[in-house]
């Protein structure tokens, strides 16, 4: 479907969230096929553009525990980190193209806040929302597809992760696009039906 003749929009800013393992990555290789190379860059956050974000997310990937921060505020902090190294360079590709971000700052408040690990600190909700913001405030997304349903079991996923990302869903019902558990195809069929009917992008067969 419109392989490689998909156009996003400039200004689009398309993001994928939501659990581990439920075909995120997938979705978002089949999107990159389907576009048009120039007219979107993709992003992952935390892993960012730079050496430095790159550094700092394979530690925080690590294989072992020593690799890891133990403090689960310590790894959100971490990842804040590098989307502030981020963000100017994603502000200035939002406002000359489409950007696609592979996670946002949903994934930071439902897995560091929802999760539980950052309430175990002394930091507040309404501190940590406002850390979030200050940093996220220049990127308004278009759309947010999020995924909830796990292909297979993850460690990382849990009830109250889950939880935070159905709250969040609930605040932003114009936003959020809920993606069943599906066929590859028809996922991605979803994905670029979506994208068209909200005038994100348009297929080059089009112009």
């Amino acid at each position: 479907m419109f392989e490689g003749t998909l156009v996003i929009q400039p200004g689009a800013v398309v993001v994928f969230e939501g659990l581990d393992r439920t075909g995120k990555s997938t979705q978002l290789s089949r999107l990159r096929d389907a576009l048009v190379p120039e007219s979107a860059v993709f992003a992952h956050m935390p892993r960012g553009f730079g050496r430095f974000t790159e550094r700092v997310y394979a530690a925080l990937e690590g294989e072992t525990v020593d690799e890891k921060p133990s403090s689960g505020l310590a790894q959100q902090l971490a990842h804040l980190a590098c989307h502030a190294e981020s963000i100017t360079h994603l502000t200035e590709t939002a406002a000359s193209s489409g950007l696609v971000l592979d996670r946002w700052w949903w994934s930071t408040l439902a897995y560091g806040w929802y999760g539980g690990s950052v309430e175990q600190s002394r930091l507040s909700e309404a501190g940590f929302l406002e850390l979030i913001d200050t940093i996220w405030s220049p990127i308004v997304p278009s759309v947010v597809f999020v995924f909830l349903e796990p292909h297979q079991l993850d460690s990382n996923n849990n009830e109250g992760v889950e939880a935070g990302y159905r709250a969040l869903i609930e605040q932003h019902p114009d936003l959020a696009v809920v993606v069943h558990s599906d066929t590859e195809h028809a996922v991605h069929a979803l994905v670029v039906e979506t994208l068209l009917k909200r005038g994100l992008a348009s297929s080059g067969q089009e112009q």
